[in-house]
């Protein structure tokens, strides 16, 4: 070791006298150039001879102060050795700078090979703590290690598949897509309150009962807003969803630019198949909520059962009346007039027809209209007081009339009327415009029947004017389907027929068209036909009860509907015997006697004769008013195929006769 004048070590740079050259460059401090602290250029930090022979020469001073350059030191002279230079000196050099940069491009295209990946990958040593492991864990980190992102697909574009199919899972159960993208607390959160909804809903109608759920819910206003703003919610989180799974399902994926765009279309697609039946469902519950609350009222009391209603109750019967508002009409005029009579139990009903010319109606005895006409109505003189002239009378005179209990005073006079005259106490009334029909059979796609002759559309006489009806267009006979306008024409036709062959005809048009109500064309037309039946409707039934009267329809189209006509030939319908009529009336009601038609169809057998006829008897026609074995309605002396007066395709109408078959031929004006 060196030593200085004094015979002591000599002082190294660092300050470590003891420290052996080897070590001093870790230990030296790094400070930012050595060679300018020392004076020395920088070398590669050794000490070698090689190193120094590439060092530079160095220079040194006579006593004369002259400059002398030696590569080797002068002979007896301390050799001079360079500090060493600092690890970040020697790494900053330029030409070890390019080294590295060479040797990590190596190194990184070399580690890119999979065959050099799974060369370096250190083999596993199962231990014994390891075989307690369970093979389930195992696997998957054997499958991990194997390959740590399985989700990324080596080709661009590989994973679209996959994606489009996860979508579309994810968007029919919510949560499933999201799950198998690994973000397990929302997928779970959504696929768990998917499912409980459904069965919460599963729970309440088989609590319930399909039927009674249904109609619990649609005759509620308060259930029905709840259901359109639940189904709104459901509608918003649902379209969330489907965009969360796609962006899950995408995440660190690279796909082309056509996948991007079919993806694209595959979101927008799954948000409009959710998105339209969720909020449309949502509009039809807000405007039943407005038709329920508009028509029957909102009191807010408990909703009611059909059993629970009618415990006591074997039948009730409800007033139908159809009114003539159209235009050039003054006032509203009673067009219709039926009394259903329905089983509470099984729906079996009757209908009871009440002509117009019911003459000299009676009231109910005590009430304030019987002591005003305690021998029948008769206001308007003997040949004019009829039982659809009570109305306007009840108009004129409302004082009259007494308490109506908040109703009309034509409509409370009518109804009065008609539970005198046929011993029958009305539970129930309902009123339908003109119009409200014609919307209800458009709503349905009009409906099909067979026209037993040529109708006549117009004609009659006009009640303003007196002068007689343009026929302005024909319903011919024969298989076809009526929409509203014709059907209308169909059942108020009065042109050549009487009152009892118009009141079949609307009857038969009331049980054709409850026998082909389609729940679904309903559905599809319901919000026009909602807003008709708000303006053409009205009735007493509380909304409370629509619920039970729900079920009663439902029970009304699976039974049998009786018809039954008051005509001549039940009593004189201008002298009539009310006594004889009540007890008829009952015989109608009751479910276990045969209706009018099957009476009027029923013949005694004929007698055993030694040689029968050989041309039989022609058939005894059906009473005024009453459908044939066909269930078809004919005025009184028309024979079946006989040609009509006026319609001009009969058989033998002479040419030049097509007149008034367009529509736009004219306009009828009332009857």
């Amino acid at each position: 070791m060196a030593q200085n004048d004094t015979g002591s070590p000599d002082q190294r740079p660092d300050g470590d006298p003891s420290t052996p050259a080897s070590f001093r460059a870790s230990k030296r401090p790094r400070l930012r150039g050595d060679s300018q602290a020392t004076g020395h250029p920088s070398t590669n930090g050794s000490s070698t001879p090689e190193a120094r022979r590439r060092s530079p020469p160095r220079e040194s001073f006579d006593s004369r102060g002259s400059r002398e350059t030696s590569a080797t030191p002068k002979r007896g002279a301390e050799p001079f050795e360079p500090p060493p230079v600092p690890a970040r000196d020697h790494v900053n050099s330029p030409r070890h700078a390019a080294q590295s940069k060479r040797r990590r491009s190596s190194s990184r295209e070399e580690s890119d090979r999979p065959s050099d990946r799974a060369a370096r990958r250190p083999v596993r040593v199962s231990s014994a703590s390891e075989d307690s492991t369970p093979l389930s864990a195992r696997l998957l980190a054997a499958a991990r290690q194997k390959d740590p992102s399985p989700r990324r697909s080596s080709r661009r574009g590989d994973a679209f598949p996959r994606i489009v199919g996860w979508t579309a899972l994810g968007t029919a159960i919510p949560g499933l897509g999201i799950l198998q993208a690994r973000n397990s607390r929302l997928g779970w959160a959504l696929f768990i309150g998917f499912f409980g909804a459904i069965l919460a809903v599963v729970a309440f109608v088989v609590y319930r009962g399909p039927l009674r759920a249904v109609s619990r819910i649609v005759a509620s206003p308060v259930l029905l807003d709840v259901t359109a703003v639940l189904l709104t919610v459901a509608a918003l989180i649902w379209l969330i969803v489907i965009f969360r799974t796609y962006r899950e399902q995408r995440r660190g994926e690279a796909l082309q630019r056509s996948q991007k765009l079919l993806g694209g279309v595959l979101v927008s697609s799954l948000v409009l198949c959710v998105g339209i039946p969720l909020l449309v469902g949502a509009s039809f519950a807000r405007v039943q909520s407005t038709t329920v609350t508009t028509v029957f009222g909102n009191s807010g009391a408990a909703v009611v059962d059909k059993d629970e209603l009618w415990a006591d109750k074997p039948r009730i019967n409800v007033f139908l009346i159809g009114r003539d508002t159209g235009e050039g009409r003054e006032g509203t005029r009673p067009d219709t007039m039926l009394v259903a009579s329905i089983d509470t139990r099984t729906g079996a009903t009757t209908l009871i027809s009440v002509p117009r010319n019911l003459a000299l109606p009676v009231f109910p005895e005590g009430s304030q209209l019987a002591s005003v006409f305690p021998d029948g109505f008769n206001a308007f003189g003997y040949s004019e007081s009829m039982i659809n002239a009570v109305w306007t009378w009840a108009e004129e005179y409302p004082e009259q009339v007494g308490d109506t209990g908040g109703l009309e005073p034509g409509m409370y006079a009518t109804m009065q009327a008609v539970e005198g005259s046929l011993g029958l106490g009305l539970d129930y009334w309902a009123s339908v415009d003109m119009k409200g029909f014609e919307d209800v059979i458009d709503a349905i796609g009009g409906v099909e029947i067979d026209v037993e002759r040529p109708i006549p559309m117009g004609g009659g006489t006009s009640l303003a004017t007196g002068v007689k009806n343009e026929v302005f267009d024909w319903i011919a006979p024969g298989p076809q389907t009526l929409d509203g306008f014709r059907a209308l024409w169909y059942v108020r036709s009065r042109e050549g027929s009487d009152n009892y062959d118009r009141m079949c005809r609307q009857q038969r048009m009331l049980k054709t068209t409850i026998d082909q109500i389609d729940p679904q064309e309903i559905a599809v037309a319901y919000p026009r036909l909602a807003g008709s039946a708000g303006k053409n409707i009205a009735t007493s039934i509380p909304q409370e009860q629509v619920n039970a009267f729900i079920e009663l329809a439902v029970a009304m189209q699976q039974s049998e509907i009786k018809s039954a006509q008051i005509n001549n030939d039940v009593v004189n319908t201008t002298q009539p015997d009310f006594d004889t009529l009540h007890q008829w009336v009952q015989d109608q009601v009751d479910p276990q006697e045969p209706s009018q038609a099957e009476e009027d169809a029923a013949e005694p057998a004929p007698e055993e004769t030694e040689t029968p006829e050989e041309t039989p008897e022609p058939t005894e026609e059906p009473p005024p008013g009453v459908e044939d074995s066909a269930g078809k309605c004919f005025p009184k002396g028309y024979e079946p195929g006989d040609p009509w007066p006026g319609y001009p395709r009969n058989p033998d109408a002479p040419a030049g006769t097509e007149q008034g078959t367009g529509a736009g031929a004219g306009t009828g004006a009332g009857q």
